[in-house]
């Protein structure tokens, strides 16, 4: 089976000259909560699904946003989204990595990433900064990020990988994750171009304060939350505390 698999009925797009955002499987799934964020608020395209037999297996049904029309078909484990013009290409992860599959994972990521021809990359996780004093907040870490930063050097030279870390902890990060969307808007400004009439204004409102402009008036439209955030994910229905095992 190919590492990156298709929509049914339909052709591997071209991934060449796109930037990639990889948020990994962390700490209270921060990342992954804010890129679901970015899926859905921005509308992106969902062109395929990548590594199927390397993450823990997983389905459920199609999500979306409050208001819209329920979509047909199934959500896999981890799904590949896209921008329209291909400038963005986002890989969501829903559940974590096969213990047993990490090393096949880490060959398999970058034999895709340098063969599709991705200009760049762009990992994003969350670390724990709890209980831990200055060396250790500075310390090297050995976990999937690091490794996979490794990895990414080694096999894919040709498509140059950053990271973005963002300290949290344990627990809902409803708050923490809005923040984290509107900052990878502010990073991956030019990639969104194109989308950036369904920007949240409260998105636009921090760019603004950190280019040193005055700040917008109160009331600035905020991101969506997807339906699957309440219905089971951290609504009452599932109880807040239960989550962060959405992401195991």
């Amino acid at each position: 089976m190919d590492y990156f698999v298709p929509l049914p009925g339909t052709q591997a797009p071209s991934f060449t000259g796109s930037t990639l955002l990889l948020p990994q499987p962390s700490l209270s799934s921060l990342a992954q909560l804010a890129c679901d964020l970015l899926v859905h608020n921005l509308r992106l395209e969902l062109v395929g699904y990548l590594g199927v037999r390397d993450y823990v297996p997983a389905v459920g049904g199609r999500d979306g946003l409050p208001g819209e029309a329920e979509k047909e078909g199934l959500a896999l484990g981890t799904e590949v989204y896209t921008t329209p013009s291909r400038s963005l290409t986002l890989v969501l992860p829903r559940s974590p990595v096969i213990r047993a599959r990490k090393e096949h994972h880490l060959q398999a990521i970058s034999a895709w990433v340098a063969a599709g021809g991705f200009k760049d990359v762009l990992v994003v996780a969350g670390t724990d900064a709890a209980m831990r004093g200055d060396d250790g907040l500075n310390a090297r870490r050995k976990g999937l990020t690091r490794s996979l930063l490794s990895a990414l050097a080694a096999h894919a030279p040709t498509s140059p990988a950053a990271a973005l870390l963002i300290y949290t902890s344990e627990g809902a990060a409803v708050d923490a994750a809005h923040y984290l969307a509107s900052a990878l808007v502010a990073v991956l400004g030019p990639q969104l171009e194109e989308v950036r009439g369904l920007v949240p204004l409260e998105t636009q409102q921090l760019q603004l304060q950190v280019e040193g402009e005055e700040e917008e008036e109160e009331g600035a439209r905020r991101w969506k939350e997807p339906r699957s955030w309440e219905r089971g994910l951290m609504g009452p229905e599932l109880g807040r505390d239960a989550g962060r095992e959405m992401y195991g």
